[in-house]
């Protein structure tokens, strides 16, 4: 297991605070009671979980009642492990990632279910206001059933050193082997409109740091993940499907996304995943950043576990600082997406050999 080093991500708390302190300190009673309770009590792994855990479920009732807002869910996950760091209980920082990521992989309902995952804010050195729609629309999805699927939603972390402890695929194991699991969407911020990426690939190119201000690699670029697995993958997505169902509106700010690059080619629009069979990566069609490589590792772990269950990976409007508004226009682009796919894929076992 990667020992987190989260020094970077908290030295900027202080700061945050003067910018936004409604958005920084909205959680603050959780962490105050945490440090507390930790005073006290003599069961402190359970004082963590307790803590992590109702931050999550705040933060999605937040969402989904009240302010449209991720953020807080970002930097009150910070207020903890400030708690722990002061505290010099570091054991625990492994349990507020998990919880309050909502990570935790056990079933907890027979219903069909969808796993929509989303990311942290980043760049915040450039802005400490970001924030990521990604975040706040997989928080306002939580719980809540589209069709017939119950939404099961998760964050990951913008951290290289998390994906190469396969953070991704420790989430996702045990959700693609259920056989209640009917559809998997990753999804961040992207570029302009919502693009459907059809190509990830095995690869990091992305000159942005992660939120621990770490490059992709201290040798050379582009850099191959130790992954074992082909340089691209296909999503597995019924879209042609999807598309005949959208409105109007929301089909024309859609795209299915083939641009990729290889060394051997470079920039080019793939047709199939055969035309791009022994080709070197430089990017997939999602990028070369982690958003591109949560959706490879995803797919590389299907079909490694032999499963069938529909996957891609989704890049919904990217966002400069924060806007409630636009934030809540793109969610109802989103949530048609989701609403959509839930009609078209099957609800019953995803069990048995990956088609295609």
């Amino acid at each position: 297991m990667v020992e987190r080093d989260l020094s970077v991500e908290l030295s900027r708390l202080p700061l945050a605070r003067e910018d936004m302190p409604s958005v920084v300190d909205r959680y603050t009673d959780i962490s105050n009671r945490l440090r507390h309770d930790l005073d006290q009590s003599a069961n402190p792994h359970q004082t963590v979980v307790k803590a992590a855990a109702l931050l999550w479920e705040e933060a999605c009732t937040d969402v989904r009642l009240r302010t449209f807002d991720d953020r807080s869910l970002y930097w009150g996950r910070l207020l903890l492990h400030e708690t722990l760091a002061d505290l010099r209980i570091g054991e625990f920082v492994p349990t507020i990632e998990r919880l309050s990521r909502n990570l935790n992989p056990h079933r907890t309902s027979n219903q069909p279910q969808a796993i929509i995952t989303g990311f942290d804010p980043f760049g915040l050195d450039t802005n400490l206001q970001q924030c990521n729609p990604s975040g706040a629309f997989v928080l306002a999805l939580n719980s809540q059933k589209i069709g017939n699927l119950r939404i099961k939603s998760m964050i990951f972390p913008v951290r290289y050193a998390d994906f190469d402890d396969f953070c991704i695929e420790k989430a996702l194991k045990i959700v693609l082997q259920s056989e209640v699991t009917a559809l998997v969407l990753t999804v961040s911020m992207g570029r302009e409109g919502f693009d459907l990426e059809r190509f990830p690939a095995k690869c990091r190119g992305a000159k942005r740091p992660d939120n621990q201000d770490v490059a992709i690699t201290q040798s050379s670029d582009p850099f191959d993940p130790p992954l074992d697995g082909p340089s691209f993958w296909e999503f597995s997505l019924p879209i042609e499907a999807m598309l005949s169902k959208m409105s109007s509106e929301s089909r024309s700010r859609i795209s299915d996304n083939r641009h990729v690059s290889t060394v051997e080619d470079g920039a080019i629009e793939a047709t199939s995943l055969d035309v791009l069979e022994g080709k070197d990566a430089l990017s997939g069609s999602g990028g070369n950043f982690l958003s591109n490589e949560i959706s490879y590792r995803a797919l590389n772990l299907q079909s490694k576990l032999g499963t069938r269950v529909p996957m891609g990976h989704v890049h919904v409007p990217r966002i400069s600082g924060y806007s409630e508004n636009q934030i809540r226009q793109d969610f109802k682009t989103f949530k048609e997406i989701v609403s959509v796919l839930a009609t078209l894929v099957p609800s019953s076992s995803n069990r048995g050999s990956r088609e295609g």
